[in-house]
């Protein structure tokens, strides 16, 4: 989904400190489950972590829960949906910001885009504006299985919007392109295989076939 850059405010540094103490404390939670249930480890730990914010990014979400509580949201510099390669390296890079006394998070006082060192690392921008109106875990697990390949198991009503919204049918109407390829070329985006710029055009093509 594509949103105007140009006339979006930029999220500031106490919003996104706040996002952050929020993704904390349910990070927090699920450790603490887990731990309940004798399953804990350092390295399930980190996992989770690892886990936790690429995945929620790059999802129909956009969002951390923190960040989509507080009305944020990631997107590339064009304000699309971001891969889960660029999530990847944004939070990777992110960690990197935090062991340099958090320096990186304090770019974004100093970047006319609000950007802090994972962001200008990944090209990406958080911006303020209502987030989509989808289940967290829904959209974290939808997210799973995009990564693994294993999009034919995904709804293709994930939006929850309901019918009200949905082509009717008549003579008129046209047929929507089949979710499979949709699907498959959204597959291969996340992948890393199609650049940004060719999975629009193929997304275009296909669209204009209706």
């Amino acid at each position: 989904m594509n949103y105007a850059i140009a006339t979006t405010e930029y999220a500031g540094f106490w919003r996104r400190f706040g996002a952050i103490i929020i993704d904390g404390f349910f990070i927090a939670i699920l450790g603490l489950l887990f731990k309940v249930i004798g399953l804990y480890s350092v390295g399930l730990d980190i996992l989770l972590a690892l886990l936790y914010t690429p995945f929620f990014e790059a999802s129909e979400l956009q969002a951390t829960p923190g960040k989509a509580l507080l009305d944020m949201r990631v997107v590339n510099m064009n304000g699309e949906r971001i891969t889960f390669k660029k999530a990847f390296i944004r939070y990777l890079v992110r960690i990197v910001s935090g062991l340099l006394l958090c320096f990186g998070f304090l770019m974004m006082l100093f970047t006319e885009k609000k950007q802090t060192l994972h962001d200008l690392a990944a090209e990406t921008l958080v911006v303020r504006g209502d987030v989509k109106n989808v289940n967290f875990f829904q959209a974290w697990y939808h997210q799973v299985l995009a990564v693994l390949g294993m999009t034919d198991k995904v709804p293709e009503n994930r939006s929850g919007g309901g019918s009200a919204g949905a082509p009717t049918s008549g003579p008129d109407s046209k047929p929507a392109p089949a979710a499979a390829d949709l699907a498959g070329l959204y597959e291969l985006f996340q992948k890393g295989i199609l650049t940004e710029a060719e999975y629009n055009q193929k997304r275009e093509e296909l669209l204009r076939k209706l």
